[in-house]
């Protein structure tokens, strides 16, 4: 695969003669590279359960985030395309429903991709003569996915069926983006849709203004500009009056209703948590809190514990070794029980660690449809 070193050198030099003021313009995340791994699964890729990684509760290959799903809907082919509910579901999660494809060596039928349309290539057959047809169609999603993570309070039936209907591709791979390596490689393409064309220059105005620093967690951001966000409270991205207008770091922002388009990385999301950390503004006083200040992919297993009777956790807990060195930051512990979540696998002597998903499946079970 061929690479292109490209020199931003003379760009950057005309934007400090234009806007000698700065723009917040940041090359801070990395470039997109298109391995041949990304491509393969934009259009679905075949795997076993031996290509799967380990290292976290979600589904991913590689390091990216992939959800799975069955292309062969021979039985399936026209209902599914006339209404995806009619057809095969596609997972998120390690549930129930892949354990049992595993004992029944069924696993390989299953192909990964992580487009983000919701939009999934079947093949099948249909007419008298069973001729073999490709299509799209718009599935959906497993239920034990949604209860396994506990997805936006999945583990209540309600909230699961209105979930099931409603589930958005960009807001759940947005809502897990820290827990993976790679960002996806199609984000949102909506994201900009909407902005005045003088957006730009406003929104740059706005946050110097409020010296970078966010209105809902208060972290100051003046030397990461390009976590610092301006939010239309509204949702409506053409209204800029001013009262219309928040300030916001790229997780509060990510945590607004309807925002499905923000995603952040894990080396993102781990300066956010050290500069609250760093600026006093870790402090949990209460559940609301706890939610507030950590990272989103843990909420639904911090839910579970909660309705279990556990108070608001530390977010950010430290382990140290025998040196007193941190050895391993938990995104939320409860020290007293020796139990914590973490986005990557932490075996940590005398302590439980849980996944993402995991909480569900071990602590509280799993049960219903």
């Amino acid at each position: 695969m061929k690479r292109f070193a490209v020199d931003f050198s003379e760009l950057l030099r005309l934007g400090r003669i234009m806007m000698p003021e700065g723009s917040g313009f940041s090359l801070g995340r990395s470039a997109a590279v298109f391995e041949p791994i990304d491509v393969a699964l934009q259009q679905g890729k075949e795997i076993s359960i031996d290509d799967l990684d380990e290292s976290t509760g979600l589904l991913a290959v590689e390091g990216r985030q992939v959800v799975l799903y069955i292309k062969d809907h021979t039985n399936r082919f026209e209902a599914a395309l006339q209404d995806g509910a009619r057809g095969n579901r596609f997972h998120i999660a390690h549930c129930q429903t892949l354990e049992d494809m595993k004992r029944k060596n069924r696993y390989q039928r299953y192909v990964a991709t992580n487009r983000l349309d919701g939009i999934f290539p079947i093949e099948g057959s249909s007419g008298w003569g069973g001729q073999s047809q490709k299509g799209e169609a718009r599935l959906k999603v497993c239920k034990y996915c949604l209860q396994r993570l506990n997805y936006k309070n999945s583990a209540d039936y309600v909230a699961r069926q209105r979930n099931f209907d409603t589930f958005s591709f960009a807001e759940f791979f947005s809502r897990y983006s820290t827990c993976f390596k790679y960002m996806p490689t199609m984000l949102d393409e909506k994201a900009s849709v909407g902005y005045t064309p003088d957006w730009s220059r406003l929104s740059m105005k706005i946050r110097q203004d409020a010296s970078y620093i966010c209105d809902k967690c208060k972290i100051d951001l003046s030397n990461h500009k390009n976590l610092c966000d301006v939010h239309h409270i509204n949702g409506v991205k053409s209204d800029n009056r001013r009262e219309n207008l928040r300030v916001l770091c790229k997780d509060c922002h990510r945590k607004e209703p309807m925002h499905d388009g923000i995603f952040i990385s894990a080396a993102n999301m781990e300066i956010i948590r050290n500069l609250r950390l760093q600026q006093n503004r870790l402090n949990v006083s209460g559940w609301e809190s706890a939610f507030d200040l950590s990272d989103m992919a843990v909420h639904g297993d911090m839910a579970l514990l909660q309705k279990k009777g556990y108070p608001p956790p530390v977010v950010g807990y430290d382990l140290l070794n025998k040196a007193g060195e941190v050895f391993v930051t938990l995104e939320v512990a409860w020290p007293d029980r020796r139990v914590g979540i973490n986005l990557e696998r932490a075996d940590v002597p005398g302590w439980h660690v849980y996944l993402v998903g995991e909480v569900s499946a071990t602590e509280l079970g799993s049960t219903g449809r």
